[in-house]
């Protein structure tokens, strides 16, 4: 193996990494509606292998509230059962693909995490974005706020402005 590729597999794994801790502070850090906070938590990432193992290994035995942190992977956006409740979705397509998955998720309290250069305007609630060599990410809040999800103090100081 070239010292070239070796270097991508390790970005690769820095931004799992970067990406799953967001992910869990979001889970953790933010205020959810009554109405699902009983049972398990649920976080479901479609489309990124590396990111779901990384939040099976980091994070699955952790607690947001006093909800157990369950995490599910799919390998594409029609592999998610849209009939099982997700408190947070996190997906790699952007377009037509993920405001199409927006759409399903518009009346419950499921908070969509993008990584598309477009994924607020296509109904993300969350989206990460790359500045210089850092990954940070945007926030629409007034649509959380429309879910029920009250963006925690922390979450939104961190966001990009």
């Amino acid at each position: 193996m070239s010292q070239g590729t070796t270097n991508d597999i390790d970005e690769t794994d820095t931004r799992a990494v970067t990406k799953a801790n967001f992910l869990f502070h979001f889970a953790a850090s933010n205020e959810w509606p009554v109405s699902v906070k009983e049972g398990a938590f649920h976080l479901a990432v479609v489309g990124n292998e590396r990111l779901y193992a990384e939040l099976l290994d980091k994070y699955a035995m952790k607690m947001i509230g006093a909800q157990p942190l369950q995490v599910h992977g799919y390998a594409q956006v029609r592999d998610l059962p849209l009939d099982d409740f997700q408190h947070l979705v996190y997906c790699d397509v952007g377009g037509a693909a993920l405001k199409s998955l927006a759409r399903e998720f518009e009346e419950t309290p499921t908070v969509l995490v993008s990584d598309s250069p477009d994924g607020l305007e296509q109904g993300a609630v969350i989206n990460f974005v790359s500045i210089g060599n850092r990954i940070r990410y945007e926030i629409n809040a007034p649509d959380a706020a429309k879910k029920g999800v009250l963006i925690g103090n922390k979450i939104m100081s961190w966001a990009v402005k």
